[in-house]
């Protein structure tokens, strides 16, 4: 975000505005009409006052100026019906743009996606910080109605006697000075309201998709005492936010009856003088309260506008790397398609290097080269880089040197290129939604019944698909809840494989599997002959190895060794060293004989 924090609210919502510039402009007008109609009333009290004591000043009855005043009352119901629909509707489209440019923004925007904290955080800030802005702008639409009212109120008041409307005037300015120092309290607690109430919707939500931890752990009232921990801060910081904007709003209402008492005391003076009517009198009556209640409207505005900066504060941390209009442009930012390319014949990787930030781990000059059906699997101990290997070349981390490229073409966002159908990504721990496992697969892909059956094939999915009671319209609940962790990470191959990708990342995307179904797996994969896909993945299985064109073994980030299977097995003790290590912490030791067959004899 470019804009400094004290500007933000300004300057986005006049991005906003001018969106849909036709819609707030007519809606402005509106109000402000809307606003300003009551002054007629005020004029029409004031001839029927006249006439009735013998002041009248027009050739009305007193009929008549009745008649008028009630159609005068009546008349801003029309200006508020049709400024109400405005603004509604432009409101509704505001709400709807912001959010759709933020979700833009995390989704197709260029370079690896930064995490933007819990879910809970993430959805506090969708509902709660953007809204925001908007109310901000509301405040714009009764501060200008107000400001055109007192204007004018003062204006026409100033005409009769300048002397008692120095006694509505004066209240005004003190009401300035005291709101700025009251909206300074709104601002600072402001901030630790959102604060507090994202860590009680972020535990929350932490929660819910973690009840079998806790229950397990036996957690169960020390979370409870965490929750109430985290609502009594949520309280204590609500209650003094609400605090300091009561104190503006009653501030503002005793200042009207303030001015409304120094509109008496001066009136009685210049009434005996003969200077001032009782039309007067009841025209100022009508006036005071609405124009001295136009700083308290001001001071609202401001205090709108400190929450409005907090808010927007918080979401520049959501989009730590999106430009300044990223949330206000008229049209999503970093929506596009990618680029058709050309199918593969070559993905080279060269030299890259991935480093975490704040820490001295990552890899460093990796290279590797998949082309159609070629395998490439990368082994090596816990922290070696695999990980970070793939989602680097993956574009979900930024590369600090080397390069990609597609068929010798140089491959400048690999978050956007490589991408289904070009590559599909299998992490080690996927992501299921609430929805049916058939969606959850699909998730919007155009699929026949042929291809989804193929793809749970693939993803050695179709028996477990035989156990469910709805089959493939089983409800998977939050996270995948109701399947295994193998069953999972099945499901997400089958959402891979769904979408015949050129190029399939791995990330020891069958860890959870037994050993049956993982060498299963594996034969599907690597059984498709000619329609195989190139593979790219992170496993430490005797089936991956076997089918490996070239086994890459990382060692703190280098490539310690590569090559075929019985190469390094014959010229890496490093690499005998990580299989008996692996073979023997899980279920790799079934594979450990098998394996004994290929060693090199001594």
């Amino acid at each position: 975000m470019e804009a400094p924090p004290r500007q933000q609210a300004f300057v986005q919502a006049w991005r906003v505005a001018m969106a849909r510039p036709a819609l707030f402009a007519g809606a402005m007008a509106l109000y402000a009409l809307f606003y300003a109609l009551p002054l007629l009333p005020g004029l029409i009290q004031r001839a029927i006052f006249d006439s009735l004591s013998g002041h009248a000043r027009t050739g009305l009855n007193v009929w008549t100026l009745v008649a008028l005043w009630f159609a005068a009352q009546i008349s801003p119901l029309a200006a508020v019906f049709f400024g109400n629909w405005a603004y509604t509707t432009f409101a509704s489209l505001s709400r709807a743009m912001i959010r759709t440019n933020l979700v833009g923004w995390l989704m197709f925007a260029p370079g690896p996606r930064p995490h933007p904290g819990t879910p809970g955080e993430a959805y506090s800030r969708f509902r709660d910080d953007l809204l925001e802005l908007v109310n901000f702008m509301e405040g714009w639409v009764d501060t200008l109605g107000q400001g055109v009212f007192a204007v004018l109120a003062l204006t026409i008041l100033w005409r009769i006697n300048s002397e008692v409307t120095l006694a509505v005037v004066a209240p005004m300015v003190i009401v300035v000075i005291i709101t700025q120092r009251i909206t300074a309290g709104i601002h600072k607690y402001s901030r630790a309201a959102r604060e507090a109430e994202a860590s009680v919707t972020s535990f929350v939500g932490e929660a819910f998709t973690a009840v079998q931890a806790i229950r397990v752990a036996g957690a169960e009232t020390r979370m409870l005492g965490r929750l109430d921990a985290l609502n009594e801060t949520r309280r204590r910081t609500a209650v003094r936010h609400r605090v300091y904007v009561t104190l503006l709003e009653t501030f503002g209402v005793g200042t009207s009856s303030f001015a409304l008492g120094l509109v008496l005391l001066l009136a009685a003076n210049v009434m005996r003088e003969g200077k001032f009517t009782v039309g007067d009198f009841t025209l100022f009556a009508a006036y005071v309260g609405a124009a001295t209640s136009a700083p308290r409207w001001l001071g609202r505005l401001l205090a709108r506008k400190r929450t409005a900066d907090v808010a927007l504060t918080r979401v520049t941390r959501l989009l730590s790397d999106a430009p300044a209009e990223a949330i206000t442009a008229p049209a999503p930012i970093g929506r596009s398609a990618p680029k058709a390319a050309p199918p593969l014949r070559e993905l080279s990787v060269d030299s890259i290097r991935c480093r975490h930030a704040g820490a001295d781990r990552g890899v460093d000059d990796v290279s590797l080269t998949l082309a159609p059906g070629k395998v490439v699997i990368v082994t090596g101990r816990v922290g070696a880089g695999k990980t970070t290997l793939l989602r680097a070349v993956l574009g979900l981390l930024p590369i600090e040197a080397g390069s990609l490229a597609w068929n010798n073409e140089p491959i400048e966002d690999p978050a956007t290129f490589l991408t289904p159908p070009r590559c599909a990504y299998t992490p080690q721990t996927p992501r299921l939604f609430s929805e049916t496992l058939r969606e959850n697969i699909l998730m919007g892909v155009d699929a026949s019944e042929a291809e989804l059956a193929e793809a749970v094939r693939l993803g050695v999915l179709e028996n477990d698909i035989d156990q469910l009671e709805h089959g493939l319209d089983t409800v998977v609940g939050t996270r995948g809840v109701t399947l295994s962790g193998g069953q999972i990470q099945r499901a997400a191959a089958a959402r891979m494989f769904v979408r015949r990708p050129e190029i399939v990342v791995l990330d020891d995307a069958s860890s959870a599997l037994d050993v049956r179904t993982e060498r299963l797996f594996w034969r599907r994969l690597f059984d498709l002959g000619e329609d195989r896909p190139a593979v790219l993945a992170v496993s430490h299985r005797l089936e991956a190895y076997r089918h490996a064109d070239e086994i890459l073994l990382l060692d703190e980030g280098r490539v310690a060794a590569r090559g075929p299977l019985r190469r390094l097995l014959r010229e890496s003790a490093l690499f005998r060293d990580v299989w008996r290590e692996t073979s023997h912490a899980g279920a790799n030791h079934r594979e450990a004989a098998p394996l004994a067959e290929l060693e090199p004899s001594t």
